[in-house]
């Protein structure tokens, strides 16, 4: 069975915070387990919440507080090796969404030519309708169309006469 999507935002009902809160504590708690027993690797989780005065260590504080020295005497350029934080991501994520937005400008800008130019075969009289910075690019929109186009026609030609030497029948 599928999942549905989560908006993440506050739930606002206290006891069904409290009912889901609970709920993923614990299964964080068990995909920490997971890791440790799956990967063989040294865990630990702290919870702080609201509503106790003491956070949850797992799986103890003894244990927590090993793992934290183990990561503490690390080397500061190897604790941070994996770790990505909002500042390191977002410049990341905007710069893939910038050109992504680009690459669709780009492609509709490429659409609204093709349709000017089918437009203007069909006989309607589309060069009104452009504007002199968007003629350049119809212009160069054509010819590309042309050479397009120009290759194909050669390619198919060329493939003819290759069948023609081998002493197949042309292709109709």
């Amino acid at each position: 069975m599928g999942r549905r999507k989560v908006r993440l935002e506050l739930i606002t009902n206290d006891s069904v915070r409290k009912t889901t809160f609970r709920k993923r504590k614990g299964g964080l708690l068990k995909k920490a387990s997971e890791l440790k027993t799956l990967c063989g690797v040294d865990t630990c989780a702290i919870i702080y919440t609201a509503n106790d005065a003491e956070p949850h260590v797992w799986p103890s504080p003894s244990e927590a507080h090993q793992v934290l020295e183990r990561f503490q005497s690390l080397p500061s350029k190897k604790q941070g090796k994996h770790m990505l934080n909002h500042q390191d991501y977002r410049p990341k994520d905007v710069s893939m969404l910038e050109l992504k937005l680009e690459n669709g400008m780009k492609r509709n800008r490429d659409l609204e030519m093709e349709l000017l130019l089918i437009e203007h075969l069909s006989g309607k009289d589309v060069l009104d309708l452009v504007k002199d910075d968007e003629m350049k690019v119809f212009c160069q929109s054509l010819d590309d169309k042309i050479k397009d186009l120009t290759l194909q026609m050669d390619n198919l030609n060329g493939s003819m006469v290759a069948e023609d030497a081998d002493g197949a029948a042309p292709a109709n």
